[in-house]
């Protein structure tokens, strides 16, 4: 290359870099904000700051809840095949906690010892009737959850069917 045209090089780069750098080096000197929609919203902590109520008649997202105001009757009869399903649906779904004969000594029981668990034959749970049973499995209570998904309620019926063979 002839030293004319080197020359043209060096004068068109000369021209070129402040087009160049210069936009590179705009922002660390001449600071400006980029408006953004984040920043103009309140900023709460973690459960912190004013809740939204959700709107009239919507649905939660656990889905709607079923008030019922009788007390379901057990449909299944307390047969060897109801009572079969029944033991081997309790032995799937309950023992963990309650233990093969309901009495809470489950494989899981030793980590509820601040809150033993109370046995299933006791006078508490056998003097319930099936509706309330069928419902407190079906929605859980306290640290029990609810087995709405797990059983279908023939499933539940014959696990109750099953309970009232447990002896204490």
């Amino acid at each position: 290359m002839s030293e004319r045209a080197w020359r043209g090089l060096v004068f068109i780069g000369l021209i070129l870099l402040p087009f160049i750098i210069g936009p590179l080096l705009t922002y660390e000197i001449i600071k400006f904000d980029i408006p953004t929609d984040m920043a103009d919203q309140p900023s709460f902590d973690y459960q912190e700051g004013p809740r939204l109520m959700p709107p009239e008649q919507s649905v939660p997202m656990t889905g709607k809840s079923i008030v019922l105001d009788t007390l379901p009757v057990n449909p299944i009869p307390a047969d060897e095949i109801s009572l079969q399903r029944g033991e081997i649906l309790f032995s799937i779904n309950c023992s963990l906690c309650h233990g093969p004969s309901g009495q809470g000594d489950g494989s899981l029981a030793e980590y509820y010892a601040e809150r033993p668990i109370k046995p299933l034959t006791a006078a508490n749970v056998t003097s319930q009737f099936d509706g309330q049973l069928f419902r407190t499995i079906s929605e859980g209570f306290s640290r029990m959850p609810p087995h709405v998904e797990a059983l279908t309620p023939r499933d539940r019926w014959d696990v109750i069917n099953y309970l009232r063979t447990l002896e204490e």
